[in-house]
């Protein structure tokens, strides 16, 4: 069990260093891969020349990593296949707890939608905003909407957390549909936190229920949160179901990840993942 961090090609040491203050608090060790393509590395009609690419690729992997994080393999891409799938059946492979990217830029960052939605363990993912490792102690900002969806953060986060003392807190920001009273609203949110807080291994470190002050979006609401209480992460559930990127990874999610200075933990709801064990 273990963070599996996938390098992208231009920078080695900003993934691995966002995920260890996590990996500590959740007491896991640091995996790397980085993305393996034949066709684009060796002639894939000679074999002798794709062992030795696929050599020289795994000797490159091993050279450049930080201290204390140990080589996963490659993720060998096959087919043609988009370049996010490799990644993830090597998460399944290697029985990885989680799954890291780096998605402040294309190809992750357009991509992420589909990996959550493929990845049976949750997703850490840092930002084009990503401000540099959580301070120590982590303390994790979890959201909900008070949706079925958005309680799927709760066992991901209890799987990840195995008896860790991670401090936890659950927010929902309270945005009533026209024609809804307020109060009603935030009964409903409270009452949605109080459950997902009866999923989590310990009890939550806070539950608040907070009304987005004018002109304020949700996720505008949740970044200052987050800035108030000193959360280092921000969890949630995707609620994506479609094929562009918001919609796969739901415009929450979506929104968080381009202007969150802080890495997010993203999961699906159970049964939304196209893979599992």
């Amino acid at each position: 069990m273990a963070i599996l961090c996938v390098l992208p090609a231009g920078d080695t040491a900003t993934l691995p260093r966002a995920a260890e203050p996590l990996a500590a608090a959740f007491r896991l060790p640091l995996t790397a891969t980085t993305l393996f393509d034949a066709a684009a590395l060796s002639d894939p009609s000679n074999p002798a020349d794709v062992e030795a690419a696929l050599a020289a690729a795994e000797a490159d992997l091993s050279a450049m990593l930080p201290p204390g994080i140990a080589p996963a393999g490659l993720a060998l891409r096959l087919n043609g296949e988009p370049p996010w799938a490799p990644p993830v059946r090597l998460a399944i492979k290697s029985g990885a707890r989680a799954l890291a990217v780096d998605a402040r830029e294309s190809p992750w960052l357009g991509d992420l939608g589909r990996v959550v939605l493929a990845a049976p363990v949750p997703v850490f993912a840092i930002g084009p905003r990503f401000a540099g490792p959580a301070p120590i102690p982590v303390r994790v900002l979890a959201l909900s909407d008070g949706s079925p969806e958005a309680a799927a953060i709760a066992p991901a986060l209890a799987s990840l957390l195995q008896g860790a003392p991670v401090p936890v807190e659950l927010l929902a920001i309270a945005v009533p549909a026209l024609g809804e009273r307020t109060e009603e609203h935030e009964l409903a949110l409270a009452a949605a936190l109080a459950s997902l807080e009866r999923a989590l291994p310990t009890p939550a470190a806070g539950r608040r229920v907070e009304p987005a002050r004018a002109f304020e979006s949700v996720p505008a609401a949740v970044l200052r949160v987050a800035s108030e209480i000193g959360a280092t992460h921000i969890a949630l559930a995707t609620h994506g179901r479609g094929r562009a990127m918001r919609f796969l990874l739901g415009s929450i999610a979506e929104s968080l990840l381009r202007t969150s200075p802080l890495p997010l933990i993203v999961t699906a709801p159970r049964g939304g993942h196209a893979a599992g064990r």
